[in-house]
């Protein structure tokens, strides 16, 4: 027989990124983690001292996953001079929504959404999540204004059309994320892992979230 694979603080904070999106949190126990990692309850306190100790070192872990995620690709300048403003944000829109519709990322979301209520420090990796977004905006923005695709006439201007088209993508994202979470609940007995593994899933249509972006880039012509 094979040995049994190693359990790390990293195993233990997926599992309970697994379980937080099957049940919430709150339902979450020492004991739906240790199941999920085929181990004994007992075996968490070698890695945790209490499961307080393990929710905070799981929010930890979110921040510093979160803060890898970017999508302002190097040659920005280059792709606005080629393409139209619509089909640049377009672009960059969709591959945002990728980075954070990835099973992965799904779970923290979710986890992060129901902890910020209760965590300050979640609390401040939503914000700084959400202000990431509208800052990268903002270069796109002001990227395509010098490349005379769009015409911005106030530079200030910049960070409020960045926040309104973050309330689009959020308002998309959360929805998204509201439909899988139906999936569980209308499947109980089949859980996140099938979930993510199931590829007949029907794809999120992006048609109204483009119409959006080429409507607002058409009031900034």
């Amino acid at each position: 027989m094979s040995a049994p694979a190693k359990i790390t603080k990293e195993k233990i904070i997926n599992a309970v990124l697994s379980c937080a999106f099957d049940k919430s949190v709150g339902a979450t126990s020492l004991a739906d983690i240790a199941k999920k990692l085929g181990i004994k309850k007992a075996s968490l306190y070698n890695h945790y001292e209490n499961r307080d100790a393990m929710i905070a070192d799981t929010v930890r872990w979110c921040g510093e996953y979160l803060s890898k995620l970017i999508f302002i690709p190097n040659n920005l300048p280059a792709i606005c001079k080629k393409y139209s403003a619509t089909g640049v944000m377009k672009a960059l829109i969709s591959r945002w929504l990728k980075l954070n519709e990835s099973e992965q990322v799904i779970q923290i979301y979710s986890f992060l959404e129901s902890e910020k209520y209760f965590s300050n420090e979640a609390a401040k990796i939503v914000e700084n999540h959400r202000t990431k977004f509208i800052k990268q905006t903002a270069i796109a923005l002001a990227t395509l204004a010098r490349a005379n695709k769009i015409i911005i006439e106030n530079p200030r201007k910049i960070s409020l059309l960045s926040e309104i088209l973050a309330l689009f993508v959020r308002e998309y994202l959360d929805y998204h994320i509201v439909q899988k979470k139906l999936i569980i609940r209308s499947n109980p007995e089949t859980g996140t892992d099938s979930l993510f593994q199931n590829m007949t899933l029907p794809e999120p249509s992006t048609a109204k979230l483009d119409k959006l972006i080429a409507e607002y880039c058409a009031l900034l012509k």
